[in-house]
This record gives structure tokens, sequence and C-alpha cells, in this order.
């Protein structure tokens, strides 16, 4: 009996020592299992890493760069994280992105600054550290940076102020409501349109404001605009959301179609609103060429290469005559 206990006990102490075994070999096994989360590509610890930061997630606009970046991801091969702040008025958001991706060993971060100057510490802190730093959309006032991707914004604002001028048939008063003056790209726009109006002598821009990017504050900026200005004839809204808000401003005080509206950036609403007559056109960037080129400069810098100081990614004027072409058309749609 004793002899048989014996060999009972070996018995389960070589069981207990295989399934401690086969335990072990599961949770190696399990822990190089490639990580998928949010836009990031699976990688590998050596893999090349570009960390895509963008002002936010808001509107087809940032939607089509995010799509632009991740192609030029699966494009290179590389790691490629994509964010965006839950507002455009959230800097401390985005600072804390920057430090982050420096956590999680990005060799380069491209950001599209929520404020030329107070994103330069971080950005200053990450460049520092041998991360690799690039603008694109709205510039930063930093030597750390080494490429800017973006749209020639006071090119783009003349655009619009040309195409304003020649609906309101050189004559009247005018206003442009812009999205955020502590980004430089969006001042521009605003001074570019300006500059061409100032060029017509019976012309004049009664006022230049800014709505922090927020739809409301953009109507009730228009609002006032329009009662200070019963003569007025016409808008420049510099960006989506001030776009979207004119139009809704417009509409509320019945002039849709009778006052001259000109916008900014494509987006299902700007699109509708130029097919419903309420805007005349808006000019357009290309932000999947601009998301796609963002991730290649960051690539090509990786790599040793000498880059330029600025590629300008593009911009068009749309309006229900052009709005069908192809090379429009790549632009406004570009999910399908």
């Amino acid at each position: 009996m004793k002899k048989l206990l014996g060999v009972l006990l070996v018995l389960m102490m070589v069981i207990s020592m295989v399934g401690c075994s086969s335990s072990n070999e599961v949770n190696d096994g399990g822990s190089n299992t490639e990580e998928k989360t949010g836009n990031t590509n699976s990688s590998t610890d050596d893999e090349r890493y570009v960390a895509v930061i963008m002002k936010s997630f808001a509107g087809d606009f940032w939607k089509t760069v995010e799509l632009g970046a991740m192609q030029a991801g699966e494009d290179l091969g590389i790691k490629v994280s994509v964010e965006g702040c839950d507002t455009e008025a959230n800097i401390e958001q985005q600072v804390k992105m920057v430090e982050n991706a420096v956590l999680k060993k990005a060799d380069a971060i491209a950001i599209a600054v929520l404020d030329s100057e107070g994103l330069v510490p971080a950005v200053d802190a990450a460049s520092a550290k041998d991360v690799k730093m690039l603008t694109f959309n709205g510039l930063l006032n930093s030597e750390s940076i080494l490429t800017h991707v973006a749209t020639d914004n006071w090119a783009a604002g003349e655009i619009a102020g040309e195409a304003l001028a020649k609906a309101c048939g050189g004559k009247g008063k005018v206003a442009i409501i812009g999205a955020a003056e502590g980004v430089k790209n969006n001042r521009d726009r605003s001074d570019g349109a300006a500059s061409i109006i100032e060029k017509y002598p019976d012309m004049e821009v009664v006022s230049i404001q800014y709505a922090d990017n927020d739809l409301n504050k953009t109507i009730s900026i228009a609002n006032d605009i329009m009662s200070a200005n019963p003569d007025l004839v016409g808008f420049f809204s510099n960006n989506e959301t001030t776009t979207v808000g004119v139009a809704t401003a417009l509409k509320e005080k019945g002039v849709d179609g009778k006052m001259v509206h000109i916008g900014f950036d494509a987006s299902a609403q700007t699109i509708a609103q130029v097919q419903e007559g309420v805007t005349g056109g808006f000019v357009t960037q290309d932000p999947f060429n601009m998301g796609y080129l963002a991730v290649v400069k960051a690539n090509d810098i990786l790599d040793g290469k000498e880059v330029e100081a600025y590629f300008d990614t593009g911009a068009q004027y749309v309006t229900m005559e052009n709005i069908e072409d192809p090379s429009i058309h790549k632009i406004l749609y570009p999910f399908e």
C-alpha cells in the first residue's frame, strides 16, 4: 500500500511539472502577438514609427488627412499612428500627445499645431531627444521643425478674396470670419483674402473676426456683423466650421442666395451648401495629399535625405461649374 501511495505521489509531481511547463510556453507565445490599437499599424519594437498628431478628428477634412497618413504608412511599410484633439482649442491636450509620442519612442512626429507659439516648448523638448519634428497644415515658430507640409494659405486666401470680389461685382462691404487667430496659417487665409479686397477701390472689409473654430460662436459673430452692417454684401469664412456656421446664419436670417458667401474646406456640408446655392463656392485644400506627404517626408528625413523647407499641397476653387470635374471630384470624394 505504501509503495502504491509513493508511485501515485511521484506521478502527481510529474503531472504538476508538465502543467507548469505548458503554462509558461503559452504565456511566452502570447507575449509575441502583434498589437493593433486604434489607427496604429501593427509593428515590432524595431520598426520605424511616425506619430501623426492632427488638430482634431472633427470634420471630413481631418478624416481625409488621417486616410492619407495611414495609406502612406501602408505603402512605406512603417508604423503610423494618428491622433487628434477633442477640440481645436485644447492646446494642453496636444502638448500631452507630443509627450506621449516621445514616451512611445516615435522616430518622428508630424504635427498640425493648434497654436504657433504654445506648442514650441513640447516640440523643442521632443527634438532634444532626437525625435525628428515636422509640421503640416499649421506652422510652428521653432527651429526644431525640419520641414512643413501644407497649403500655401496666403495664396489660398487670395483665391477666396478674388472669388468674393468678383461675385460682389467689385463693390460693397464684406466681412471675414476665421477659425483660429492664434494659428498663422488660419490668419494667412484671412489676410490673403483681405489683401485682394483692398485692391478694389469700391470694396471694404468691415470686419475680420475669429470664432475659435466654434460653430455657435461663428453663427453669433455672423449675425452681429450683419446687424451692425445692414448694407453688407458678402462673407468669406476660412475653414469648414466657419463655412457651415456662416451658411447657417444666412439661412436663419433669410438672406441665403442673396448675400455672397465664399467658404473654405470641402466636406459633405460645404458641398451641399454650394449645391443648394447658399454658398457660391469654396476653396479646398488636398487633405489626403497633406496627410500622405507628411508621413512620406518624415520617412525621407529618417532616411537621411535632404528635404525642402516647405511643400505646397495645393488648393482649388470649387463651384457648381467645376464640381464634377474629375480632378476636383477626386479631392472632394477621397473615400470612393
